[in-house]
């Protein structure tokens, strides 16, 4: 079996998670690392090639190691790269399921029928997607997150750890749940939100 190589962009701790993700793997590899920070000379022994270079193994899969979704966005549009996919063997996706490039699910986490995944988003330890979900792009629903069903995530938002979102709702782009919160009715584009039930604060933190 030929083994699948990977690039990681990025050498902080959630590139740390990915890269155990591809070791555990059947036949993958991490062949090196992209951090402009020169601070950053390897990672668990994946060594740094520094800024990121299109012609630096060519033949291998990207990834973008990189928990923030405005940051993963933009550095999306600069790579020239073909994107993978990562799911730990731990986290279970139904067959009637969809992922897109770039997108990472982790350790024990579970998508279930007919939830469609977009592109870099970040499936993160132990969340859980319940049925018809959709997530677009750069979305990353974090550790121990519940999706209830028909949910519908815009991009770039994030889902704080633990939080939970019932049936049917729709949360927009560019969001920010805060960790813990239950989001029981539709949110708009921008807000952040936080409690239960969730309700969106204002720039000063004013509910």
């Amino acid at each position: 079996m030929e083994t699948t190589k990977y690039i990681l962009i990025g050498g902080g701790g959630h590139a740390r998670v990915i890269s155990s993700i591809v070791e555990a793997q059947k036949s993958a590899t991490v062949v090196g690392l992209f951090d402009s920070n020169s601070e950053v000379k390897s990672l668990d022994e994946i060594e740094n090639f520094g800024t990121y270079t299109a012609d630096s193994f060519p033949n291998s899969r990207a990834i973008i190691a990189i928990g923030n979704n405005q940051i993963r966005e933009k550095l999306a549009y600069q790579i020239t790269h073909n994107f993978g996919v990562l799911v730990h063997p731990t986290a279970s996706i139904d067959r009637i399921s969809s992922i897109d490039d770039g997108t990472v699910v982790m350790h024990h986490a579970v998508i279930q029928r007919g939830t469609t995944v977009g592109k870099h988003v970040i499936v993160n330890t132990s969340s859980s997607i319940d049925h018809d979900c959709k997530l677009e792009d750069f979305v990353h629903i974090a550790p121990n997150v519940t999706l209830c069903g028909g949910v519908h995530v815009g991009k770039g938002t994030l889902i704080g750890v633990g939080s939970v979102v019932l049936p049917q709702v729709k949360i927009g782009a560019n969001v920010t749940v805060g960790a813990g919160t239950v989001v029981t009715k539709n949110i708009p584009d921008g807000s952040t939100v936080i409690g239960n039930p969730g309700k969106i604060i204002d720039s000063d933190g004013a509910i």
